[in-house]
């Protein structure tokens, strides 16, 4: 059955209806803004928010988005973390001569007052090309120079918190003249080869071995000082109890006289004379004598 030429009329209304639509609507991502380019007009000024957006209908406009709220991109070997299947981890050198492998996590932001710098500075190019271009090479160069100033055994465990900080700083430096913004960076792996890692294991065996030897260097000295204080405490504990003792003899001893001695004498008598064998006399209870 054939259409009328009324309802073919309103299907091609209906179909430029919906060209008009699409072509007038845009949808920016949560977190992103919207920088549009004109083929006849160049980059406009106008930057697109998150959302719904509605704008003059043009074949010509081209919307590119840009994360303003914070993107994370993982640099490392774990293929779970980034949709790259490739190796994201790289080498570096360090001050003695040694490569490490190393993993990097970091986050950041556009500048939304330099979108259109961005737009510009990189060709057109998204923020997912512009991570694995630009921001991987500064991230590659700036590692290496800091990494180079320091030990395979700094870069590796004693050091690393310093050499993270100071390869933030450097890039944190170089991104923001072109509106990106750092906003956190980790070496979250450091991988000698083999045969180093052998040799800094013993290092930190031998370090480990000398800190528990002064740790008992230490518990020697305190239990000695320990022992001492108990030994000093003993000894007072000594004096003071002979002190004492000597102190109540000689309380008794003054207060002893022939009237106490006798009563004392006759406190324990049990009323029975002593009987003694042989020719000796008999122990004659001493007499009272009257004190004047």
């Amino acid at each position: 059955m054939k259409l009328s030429f009324t309802k073919k009329y309103y299907w091609y209304i209906g179909i430029a209806i919906l060209v008009l639509i699409f072509l007038s609507t845009t949808i920016i991502e949560p977190g992103y803004k919207g920088l549009v380019f004109s083929l006849n007009g160049g980059v406009k000024k106008d930057v697109l928010d998150q959302g719904l957006n509605f704008h003059a209908p043009s074949p010509f406009n081209k919307i590119t988005q840009y994360p303003v709220s914070t993107e994370t991109v993982y640099l490392t070997q774990g293929k779970e973390k980034d949709e790259n299947d490739d190796d994201q981890s790289f080498d570096v050198n360090t001050a003695d001569g040694k490569s490490v492998n190393v993993d990097i996590v970091y986050s950041y932001h556009m500048n939304e007052q330099k979108l259109s710098h961005i737009f510009t500075k990189f060709r057109r190019k998204t923020h997912k090309e512009i991570e694995q271009s630009y921001i991987k090479t500064q991230i590659k160069t700036i590692t290496q120079e800091v990494t180079t100033k320091y030990s395979v055994l700094g870069v590796y465990t004693e050091q690393r918190a310093k050499v993270t900080k100071e390869i933030f700083k450097n890039l944190s430096a170089t991104l923001s003249k072109d509106g990106i913004i750092l906003e956190n960076f980790a070496l979250s792996d450091v991988r000698p080869d083999e045969k180093t890692l052998k040799s800094l294991q013993a290092i930190a065996d031998a370090q480990n071995r000398q800190e528990f030897l002064k740790r008992e260097e230490k518990n020697k000295q305190q239990e000695a000082i320990n022992n001492k204080i108990e030994a000093e405490g003993k000894k007072q504990v000594s004096i003071i109890e002979a002190e004492g003792k000597a102190e109540a003899n000689a309380k008794l001893n003054s207060s002893l006289n022939p009237q106490l001695i006798q009563y004392e004498w006759i406190k324990r008598w049990n009323g029975k004379l002593p009987s003694v064998q042989g020719s000796g006399n008999l122990v004659q209870i001493p007499p009272i004598t009257e004190t004047k």
